[in-house]
Formats: structure tokens, C-alpha cells, sequence
């Protein structure tokens, strides 16, 4: 319970003021015996037990009248959600809003959202209940903390609105800290509006202990955590891989892979998937099973003149529509190029034979082999891929790989047979080792994503029969590894840095070397794999997840999707669409972690506010209750109730008794 008018209780003790008036009236008359009136008094003594409690039910009847009057005109606001009893308020009320796409989720018969409700609810509370001098609101899509007027704005700001992003609730929390220990707020109330997203909380990152800590040291703060974590089964969401515009004899088509998920796994039956290309519409039904459908290189024929374009695919309406629609963006697949920059020119022809077939119809390959001498006169604007077999360069064309790399493009470096002590990417290759045994074999690789993935048909690449028999390991600063010999040796790691794909392989595909040539398939895959990262860098198409960090970037381009309602300049980047800039298409959609059902356990809740005052209330968007209410009325109506009982007590015997047959 809290009070709007909290000072009236100050004149609680007038509680007690029925009692002081009957102590002075006590002093107002003296006692004088009279022997007619003992007689009387004899005769009442068996009554007097029955007015004694009357007379102490008539003060107690007064003391609730007053009490009744003090607390109504303090207009109390009580609520089972918001926690203990509150006298005075907040200096600051600071808000923390997770604006990100699951809160998007709807109650249908309402039309209204998780988010929308939040703050409807939240404003109608701050703006009966003391909220402090200052109001502030910091949300997700933007990460920037803003002063606020009054609580109204919260449901009506611009900065309030629905996007396609995710939330990073401990970034959201390290950023409400800093403002709140540069403003030196003294009593905090520090609400927390989200659906409990397991993606967005990120319950696992080390970050959580560096927060609880500095909450801890606030002084004064009073968290609320305002969750609607409740997920609706009949939710099914979408998403598009792999979109390739490909030429055939006859004709052009775009291929592409859709998947259709529903947060119910069990489910099953039908559903229509519309395709939009370039404004043209077709439809397709695919049949869920096991709460999951998907239609792999699905091919709508397009003109020969489409060179480019955009489209998106949709289902039906559900109480998700933040997930029904995946926007793409496609363009005519440049020449995918490779440079092979070695002197033996035996290395140079087998790994020039793994990249000149194409592994995609209607693809175009150029491989070149470079000496290492010639290396500073290759083409760095329309290469893919480099494939570097020599010792690491030096500046200046060590600047220019590096810059290759981070324009998107991949590197793949196999070991020189000299040995120095070079360097490049923050890497070194150690001393050339010879393999004996079960050292020659592969003990791990990872086969869920990156060069040796699995196929698409789910098979593992031929990699059991691969032998090592010479072995480089590759020193690199921050690597992520892809494949262990045995022993703890890696063989292929990649770098971590940098934007593009840089990786390393420990051997050389030569015999004497590796079985590398004579297992030709997995090393086929691999360079094919690398070749196709790399051209991803020269297409003029781009797949990015929704975030304000694209706003920069998107505010030259020109927005095509959706034609009817193109976002502001300042949504441009947290909105799904599609742009243009130039020549180059960029398709806007929410990153995959926004389709997840999961949300953050009660035991991970605990930990991470653990030894911190919090208050958790578990809302629901078709709950039509306030989050608090004032109960200054039903004080009222106990003040008359307690008034009449007064006087109906104080009444004389024989008015409050009905009157016998034998009475006048």
C-alpha cells in the first residue's frame, strides 16, 4: 500500500480524540452521595456489564470514524503486485522499456500488445502515484535515457514505439547505473518492462555480477519488474535463407530456402505462405509437422531484365505479427574470383582445381595463381576470396589484406614450408611437426556450421579418413577453433576479429603432406564454402538484423518496403523493410534470437536479482485490472457505517428496543 497524500497521516493520533473528550468530560462533574440514587445503582449492577461493553463499542465506533476520515483524505493506493507498505515517494522514477520484437505479442480479441499494455498500465500508475521530481525514460531501441514530462508521454513518445530489434537487458541495466551515479539520485524507483526473452536477458553473461554489485551499492533504489512473460501457443514465425538469383537456359529464377516454426512444437496442419517479388504475389501451402515446415530451394522464375530486386514471404495473422513477415533483397551473383597466392606451383594447381568448378549452376569461377612476388598487383576490389601459401608480407601489403578482410571479404592461409617468424592477423605458424599414429587423425571438427559443416542433405563431411602426416599449427591471438587433431592440435581455426572470414589450415594438400588431394570431396566443400563467404562481400545485397546501430548507415538509402508505410528517417534501421542505396539493396529484418519461445527461468530471475529490494508483478495483456487502485470510497463508506452504528449504539434502551403489548 502507498499514499498520494501521505502527510495527512501525520494526524493519526486524532484517532484517540473520542477517548480524550470523555477523560475531560469525566473532570466536568463532582460526586456527591445520595442514598435514593444507591438504591438505584444497586439495581442496575446486573445491567452493567451489557452497557459497559455498548459504551466501549460506541468509542471504538468513533476512533474507526476518525481513522476512516484520515486515511481517505490520504488516498491510498493498494495493490497485491506492488509489493509492502509505502509512506512517501521516489525522488526519480527511471524506466526501463524492452521495446524489442517479442513484445509485440498480442491478445487478439483486444488488439492489443504486451508493450502497449505495459505502459498503459505503467502511466495510469506514475501518474497517481508519486513518481519524484524527475521521470525518466530509457528504452532499447535506442539505449539513450530521456526526461519526461509526465507519465501520459510514456504510452504517446515517439521512443515508446513497436521494432523489429532485440533487447540487451544487462546493456539496458549498465547504461541506467551510469546515469543514475552521474545524477546522484537519492530514493530510486527503477522499473523493468519486458516479456523475460531468454535472448534478451542473456541470463548467462558475466555482466549480471557487475550489476547486482553496483545495484547493491545504490542506496535507495527499489526495482520493479513489470514481466508479461506468458507465450502464445498459436504463434508461428518465418524466416528466409540462402536467396540466390540464378540463370538458367530459358530463363532466370530466384531460389531460396523458407522455414515456418510454431512455439508449439506438437502442432500440425496447413499453412499458406505468400511470396512478394518486385509486387507480384503467388502462394504456397506447406504442411507443419512436429511444429515445423520448410520448403528448400523453393524457385519463382523471374524476367531476364530483373537483374535485382526485393520481396518478402508472409502467413496469416496471429497473436505474433512481429514474425509473420521476412523481407529479402536479391541481385545477379557477381564472379566469384579467387587469387592463390603460393611458389610451388603443385600447391598451386590442387587448390586451383577445388575452386574452378563451380558448385551452383549458373555461378562463374576466375582463379588465378600469384607468386608471392607478384602478390601487391592483384585486383583487391573485385577478389573474393584470397588463398595465401607463402610466408606472412609486410607492409604495405599486409594493410591491403587486412583491408580486403575487413570489407567482408574471407582469406584462407595455408603454411609456408620455410620457417620464420612473420606475422599477420595477430597469427604465427609454429614449427613443422611430424604426425605418427593416431596423432594423424582427426578427433573433433564442428559440423553445425562454418567450412565443415554438415551438407544440406545432414551428412557429415568424409573427414574420418583424412590423415595429417605434417602439421603447422596456427598461433592466433583470438581464434575460434573448427578442427582438432588428436592431442589438442588444432587444424583449422578462425580468426575472431575483424569483420570478414580469415582462416587457417595446419597442413598443405600434398602427399607427404596430408591425404588432403586424395580425399578430394571434404576439401572440394571446404574451399567451395570459403569462395561463397567471400563473395557475399561483393554482392550487392545485404541481410542485416534490425538494430539503431543501422541508422547512420540507412539514412542516405531510399526506402522501397513496405509501400504503404515507409519508416521515419529516425526508424530507419529499428523497422523490417527493405532500402537502396546506389546500386546496393539492404533488406532490414529481426535478428533469429526474436523467434525463440524461451524466457528467463524463476530460479535465473532470483540469481540475478539476488540480496537486491525488488518487487516482480506478473501481468497479462488480456488482464484488464490496473496495476494499483485508490480505495478512498470504500474508506468513506466505512466512515457512514461506523457513523450510523455510533448512533443507533447511543440510542436509550426503549428506542432501540421494540415496544412490548404491554407498553405506551
Amino acid at each position: 500500500m502507498s499514499f498520494l497524500q501521505p502527510w495527512m497521516l501525520f494526524a493519526l493520533p486524532l484517532v484517540a480524540l473520542p477517548i480524550v473528550i470523555h477523560l475531560i468530560n469525566r473532570q466536568r462533574y463532582r460526586t456527591v452521595p445520595w442514598a435514593a440514587m444507591m438504591f438505584l445503582l444497586k439495581a442496575q449492577r446486573l445491567e452493567r456489564g451489557m452497557a459497559r461493553l455498548r459504551y466501549w463499542l460506541i468509542m471504538l465506533l468513533r476512533m474507526v470514524a476518525v481513522a476512516a476520515m484520515l486515511f481517505a483524505a490520504s488516498r491510498p493506493l493498494v495493490s497485491e503486485r506492488l509489493g509492502g507498505f509505502q509512506l512517501g515517494g521516489p525522488e526519480m522514477t527511471l524506466v526501463v522499456l524492452d521495446r524489442s520484437a517479442s513484445m509485440e505479442a498480442k491478445e487478439l480479441q483486444t488488439d492489443r500488445s504486451k508493450r502497449s499494455v505495459a505502459l498503459e498500465k505503467l502511466a495510469d500508475l506514475l501518474s497517481r502515484r508519486q513518481h519524484g521530481k524527475r521521470l525518466a525514460l530509457l528504452d532499447s531501441g535506442t539505449g539513450a535515457v530521456r526526461q519526461l514530462d509526465n507519465p501520459a508521454q510514456l504510452a504517446e513518445s515517439f521512443y515508446t514505439r513497436a521494432t523489429a530489434a532485440g533487447a540487451d537487458l544487462p546493456g539496458l541495466l549498465e547504461r541506467a547505473l551510469s546515469y543514475l551515479q552521474a545524477n546522484e539520485a537519492g530514493r530510486v524507483d527503477l522499473w523493468i518492462c519486458s516479456d523475460l526473452s531468454a535472448s534478451d536477458w542473456d541470463a548467462a553473461s558475466g555482466r549480471w555480477t557487475a550489476i547486482r554489485e553496483s545495484l547493491a551499492e545504490l542506496k535507495g533504489v527499489q526495482l520493479y519488474l513489470l514481466s508479461y512473460g506468458e507465450r502464445p501457443q498459436d504463434n508461428l514465425s518465418i524466416r528466409v535463407e540462402n536467396v540466390r538469383r540464378r540463370q538458367g537456359v530459358d530463363t532466370s529464377e530466384l531460389v531460396l530456402d523458407v522455414t515456418v516454426r510454431a512455439w508449439d512444437r506438437q502442432r500440425s496442419g496447413s499453412v499458406s505462405v505468400t511470396f512478394e517479388i518486385n509486387q507480384v504475389r503467388s502462394l504456397v501451402e506447406l504442411e507443419l509437422a512436429s511444429g515445423a515446415a520448410s520448403l528448400t530451394g523453393h524457385r519463382i522464375p523471374v524476367g531476364d531484365q530483373v537483374l535485382s530486386g526485393w520481396g518478402s514471404v508472409e502467413i496469416p495473422p496471429d497473436s505474433q505479427p512481429a514474425d509473420n513477415r521476412y523481407y529479402f533483397a536479391f541481385a545477379e551473383p557477381p564472379v566469384r574470383q579467387a587469387a592463390i597466392v603460393t611458389d610451388d606451383s603443385k600447391v598451386g594447381d590442387t587448390i586451383r582445381l577445388g575452386l574452378e568448378i563451380p558448385s551452383e549452376i549458373g555461378v562463374q569461377h576466375a582463379v588465378e595463381v600469384v607468386p608471392a612476388s607478384r602478390a601487391g598487383a592483384i585486383d583487391w576490389e573485385e577478389l573474393a576470396l584470397l588463398v595465401w601459401q607463402a610466408s606472412f608480407p609486410a607492409e604495405p601489403l599486409a594493410g591491403q589484406i587486412r583491408d580486403f578482410v575487413d570489407s567482408g571479404r574471407a582469406a584462407l592461409i595455408f603454411p609456408p614450408e620455410r620457417v620464420d617468424d612473420a606475422s599477420l592477423f595477430d597469427a604465427r605458424w609454429s614449427d613443422w611437426q611430424a604426425l605418427t599414429g593416431e596423432e594423424q587423425r582427426l578427433t573433433w571438427w564442428r559440423g553445425d556450421t562454418d567450412l565443415l559443416a554438415r551438407t544440406a542433405a545432414g551428412d557429415p563431411l568424409p573427414l574420418q579418413q583424412l590423415r595429417i602426416f605434417r602439421h603447422r599449427q596456427p598461433q592466433v591471438g583470438s581464434a575460434i577453433p573448427l578442427a582438432w587433431l588428436e592431442g589438442e592440435r588444432p587444424l583449422l581455426v578462425r580468426s575472431a576479429s575483424g569483420r570478414g572470414h580469415v582462416y587457417f589450415w595446419g597442413t598443405l594438400p600434398m602427399s607427404g603432406y596430408s591425404t588432403l588431394e586424395q580425399d578430394a570431396v571434404a576439401f572440394y566443400v571446404m574451399l567451395q564454402r570459403a569462395l561463397t563467404r567471400g563473395s557475399k562481400g561483393l554482392l550487392e545485397v545485404e541481410q542485416l538484423d534490425a538494430g539503431f546501430e543501422l541508422q547512420e548507415r540507412l539514412a542516405t538509402a531510399a526506402p522501397v518496403a513496405p509501400v504503404q508505410a515507409a519508416p521515419l528517417v529516425s526508424e530507419r534501421g529499428l523497422l523490417a523493410g527493405v532500402y537502396r542505396r546506389e546500386n546496393r539493396w539492404l533488406a532490414i529484418n529481426r535478428s533469429p534470437a526474436e523467434d525463440d519461445p524461451a524466457i528467463v527461468s524463476e530460479p535465473d530471475l532470483e540469481r540475478l536479482f539476488q540480496g537486491l529490494s525488488w518487487v516482480r508483478i506478473d501481468d497479462q495483456v488480456a488482464d484488464q485490472s490496473l496495476l494499483a487502485s485508490e480505495i478512498w470510497r470504500l474508506l468513506l463508506v466505512l466512515l457512514a457505517v461506523a457513523l450510523v452504528l455510533e448512533a443507533f449504539m447511543c440510542l436509550p434502551d426503549r428506542a432501540r428496543r421494540p415496544a412490548s403489548s404491554g407498553e405506551v
